[in-house]
């Protein structure tokens, strides 16, 4: 986006803090938007949307978004992904009125800030649950790594090659996972900002040209250091590259 505002375009916004998202509904209005549009306009309404009733409403979810996982791939883990996040919508689409219903009868407050920090944890879960599926090689792969994450629970077997999944290129040492840490901390941090509308770009603009270039330069050299940070760093290993 920096690089096309350059050259004079400005491109359209194609996510809108997608991890701050109450519901997994809310997520996918938020994620890739260019592309969701796309299976929205040429596969989801095309296939009745959500004009035939609640049922069929579900159906259409759980065949758009299992063609969106075989669009990313033609392998059953990428189906699987697909497969979970439609059927999330879905369940959500069946148990709307029970849960309405729930929260009534337990006097659950929905509009404090704790039941929507509840809601973001568990929206969070259910989508980076969903993305051990897209990021794994295969489904076996990707059973294989549930079932090791599950028995072996603990912040440190990510530096424990004996322990953690069995697959070495998972295992992190400490000094990457510090540095994992603090890049997941500064994305987050700026997702807010941008949520909050916070306009970084004038407020930077009105500090001392000494500063405004300290960061320019501390931002240029954090995209190239972090940009191939790594032990044998390989372009090929990027998620993407195999589609």
């Amino acid at each position: 986006m920096g690089a096309a505002r350059v050259m004079g375009f400005e491109l359209t916004k194609n996510f809108k803090s997608p991890y701050y998202a109450a519901t997994v509904r809310d997520f996918w209005r938020g994620w890739h938007i260019s592309l969701t549009a796309w299976f929205r306009d040429y596969v989801y309404i095309p296939l009745g949307g959500s004009r035939h009733g609640k049922w069929k409403k579900c159906r259409n979810l759980l065949l758009t978004f299992a063609v969106s996982g075989l669009w990313h791939g033609a392998g059953w883990n990428f189906v699987a992904w697909g497969g979970l996040n439609g059927l999330y919508q879905a369940a959500g689409e069946l148990t709307g009125d029970f849960r309405a219903r729930l929260r009534e009868r337990l006097r659950i407050r929905t509009g404090c800030g704790s039941y929507r920090l509840l809601q973001g944890l568990v929206t969070f879960a259910l989508v980076d649950f969903s993305w051990l599926f897209f990021r794994a090689d295969s489904f076996a792969a990707a059973l294989r790594m549930l079932r090791h994450g599950i028995a072996n629970v603990g912040l440190f077997e990510f530096f424990n090659p004996d322990t953690l999944l069995g697959i070495d290129t998972i295992v992190l040492s400490e000094k990457n996972f510090f540095v994992l840490l603090c890049s997941l901390v500064l994305l987050m941090a700026v997702d807010y900002m941008k949520k909050k509308k916070v306009d970084f770009k004038g407020a930077l603009a009105r500090q001392n040209i000494w500063f405004r270039w300290l960061v320019y330069y501390g931002l240029i050299f954090a995209v190239l250091i972090l940009g191939i940070y790594g032990p044998e760093y390989d372009a090929s290993t990027f998620i993407y590259f195999q589609f």
